[in-house]
């Protein structure tokens, strides 16, 4: 029963790595998730520069 205890979690993994870099690894870096995660920054940069567009020439299309 111990062997199934917490086998999901990262509590008894032995390795002495920082958790930034374990969670940069697994969470973004990691290949199976790297397309989901440049679809996120694609929409977040399109986002932002939207925003920044229409701050700076918002003005232009009103006229």
């Amino acid at each position: 029963m111990d062997k199934f205890i917490g086998a999901g979690s990262h509590a008894d993994n032995n390795d002495n790595s920082w958790a930034i870099t374990r969670f940069f690894s697994e969470e973004v870096f990691n290949p199976q998730k790297l397309g989901a995660n440049i679809g996120v920054l694609y929409g977040v940069s399109a986002f932002a520069g939207a925003v920044f567009f229409l701050e700076r020439y918002g003005d232009m299309l009103v006229q």
